[in-house]
């Protein structure tokens, strides 16, 4: 287990002090796109740890930038080496607040509010999401579409490279969580 996993994994652990409120997955999605008419820029990773505690109404993602899958590995090594800088930033995160009343006992999707601080690239920033939320007693599925400029990020773009990526950059988000089992 390298570094980075143990520290997301005493984290999650710490957040789930009552573990009876709270829904955990390690295999959300993120979709990023940064596509162009010159260039189809398209990353995605299975590999986001996401935890939402019903109680507190807090959600808390976390994922290793390196863990982005790009259809060419050129792209991909650009952008860990380059945009991302991931030995400097190894992941991204996010901490927030659903403002939106959910009932977490229905079963009926809501469009939801999150504000939180969306932490890439040694950068925080205060983001509102949309979230489509649809609760459940064995599992909760959610899924968010929103945008970020690199520059609100200092992600550096090369000015050889400023027309194949887009100005703004589309994350999407999809996870289904389960109820977090302690251990015994």
């Amino acid at each position: 287990m390298n570094k980075i996993t143990l520290i997301i994994a005493l984290s999650i652990l710490c957040f789930t002090a009552g573990a009876q409120n709270v829904f955990i997955t390690k295999d959300a999605k993120i979709i990023f796109n940064s596509s162009t008419p010159l260039e189809d820029i398209v990353a995605e990773s299975n590999q986001a740890t996401t935890v939402i505690d019903i109680e507190k109404n807090v959600v808390k993602f976390s994922v290793l930038t390196t863990s982005f899958k790009f259809r060419r590995a050129l792209m991909e090594e650009h952008f860990n080496e380059n945009y991302m800088e991931s030995a400097k930033f190894p992941k991204a995160s996010f901490t927030g607040k659903i403002v939106t009343p959910v009932d977490w006992k229905s079963d009926k999707s809501i469009i939801a509010d999150i504000t939180g601080t969306l932490t890439m690239h040694g950068v925080s920033s205060e983001v509102t999401v949309k979230a489509k939320i649809t609760p459940g007693k064995s599992k909760i599925a959610a899924s968010a579409e929103f945008k970020v400029t690199p520059e609100a990020f200092n992600i550096p773009i090369p000015s050889a490279v400023r027309d194949k990526i887009a100005k703004e950059v589309t994350i999407k988000i999809d996870a289904v969580y389960a109820p977090f089992q302690q251990l015994p």
